[in-house]
């Protein structure tokens, strides 16, 4: 090698090294419910850009992404329909289930959707693929919050009735649970056995056993429980509410406890988790920031202005991106997960983007691009 060579080589290693590395982001999309914009917004997440918007007709409010099939599913409560996008993210069909239907999820094997209706007072089960109606189960009172297991049970909480009404669509159980108080949102435990309800008066987590539907334990907390945010293998439940700026952390397993309180954010809202590394994502109910709680030590090593108040947090797959969406901004902040740095003054996290997506976004679901 001659000494131009060198030269010519070292220049380039020189080049390559003071280059700023490319800006990549997660090979999916991001599908955001914008309930301002009666549509669905499509955001590329290699390129945190927007990519189009998907007309609906109606506010959206909920998205359920494709995982072992090529179909999505977006809720517009306002004419109780469920929509159907393709691979393609093309809005191929839209059915009408019920009346008043408020929240649908997606048993986890795929095997049936299930939707709640409120004036009807009903659950009702359709196929996923065709969305034709399987069955309907009458309840006892409106249902406000709905969970399903992966073996085959749905909870549905009747809020201020005091009820939680187990159900097992193929067997037919139904059981009426009654709480003795207003009931918020409903979780199931990771493996199946126990139902976690949150009682909002009483400030409390009540654990159920769903094959004999007793009270197992009913854990005290330090503030109403509004959210509730399960870590990545659900072995700790984190609770969120009014009466604290903090979070209350339950171990729902074995001994079940509220194994400590720690102070984080400012009237404390929404929240979601990564996994590695274990940060517990934190947004404030009524400000523009969201703070970040590292899980393993219960520090809080960050806050960070997002520019709105925020409406839903999601994780990417792959644990590199914290999507916040903003209702009042109309935009999605995008946190890098692996750039936060943990400091004293609580300033080592800043934003990677800040992407316009349209009016009043309130859920997002990220799937990912086809191979």
């Amino acid at each position: 090698m001659t000494r131009r060579d060198c030269l010519t080589l070292g220049t380039a290693l020189f080049s390559a090294a003071c280059t700023p590395a490319k800006r990549t982001g997660y090979l999916g999309y991001a599908l955001i419910a914008t309930s301002g914009e009666n549509s669905l917004a499509v955001v590329d997440l290699a390129t945190f850009r927007l990519l189009k918007t998907v007309p609906l007709g109606a506010a959206p409010s909920a998205v359920i992404p494709a995982t072992f099939s090529n179909q999505n599913y977006v809720l517009t409560p306002s004419n109780d329909n469920v929509h159907i996008l393709d691979r393609n993210l093309s809005l191929t069909s839209s059915h009408r289930l019920g009346e008043g239907i408020a929240e649908i999820r997606l048993f986890p094997d795929r095997s049936a959707l299930i939707v709640a209706a409120c004036p009807s007072r009903e659950i009702i089960q359709a196929d996923p693929v065709s969305l034709r109606v399987v069955r309907r189960i009458k309840l006892d009172a409106e249902p406000s919050s709905l969970d399903v297991s992966a073996n085959g049970f749905v909870a549905a909480s009747t809020g201020p009735h005091g009820t939680v009404e187990l159900l097992h669509p193929v067997s037919g159980l139904h059981k009426k649970i009654q709480i003795g108080g207003p009931v918020g949102d409903v979780r199931f435990r990771g493996d199946n056995q126990i139902l976690l309800a949150a009682r909002t008066d009483e400030r409390s987590i009540l654990a159920i056993d769903v094959a004999t539907q007793q009270f197992v334990a009913e854990l005290p907390l330090a503030m109403e429980p509004d959210h509730l945010c399960f870590n990545a293998d659900q072995g700790q439940l984190f609770v969120t509410g009014k009466g604290m700026d903090g979070v209350a952390i339950v171990f729902p397993y074995k001994t079940m406890e509220v194994e400590q309180t720690v102070l984080a954010a400012r009237n404390p809202g929404v929240m979601a988790a990564s996994d590695a590394p274990e940060y517990l994502f934190i947004a404030s109910a009524n400000g523009l920031d969201v703070s970040i709680l590292n899980i393993f030590t219960r520090k809080l090593i960050g806050v960070v202005d997002v520019g709105g108040q925020s409406e839903f947090i999601a994780i990417t797959p792959d644990n590199r991106f914290a999507l916040v969406l903003n209702k009042t901004s109309g935009t999605m902040a995008v946190i890098h997960i692996p750039t936060i740095r943990a400091t004293r003054e609580k300033k080592g996290v800043s934003l990677f983007a800040l992407v316009d997506v349209g009016a009043k976004p309130v859920h997002v679901a990220v799937v990912a691009r086809e191979a």
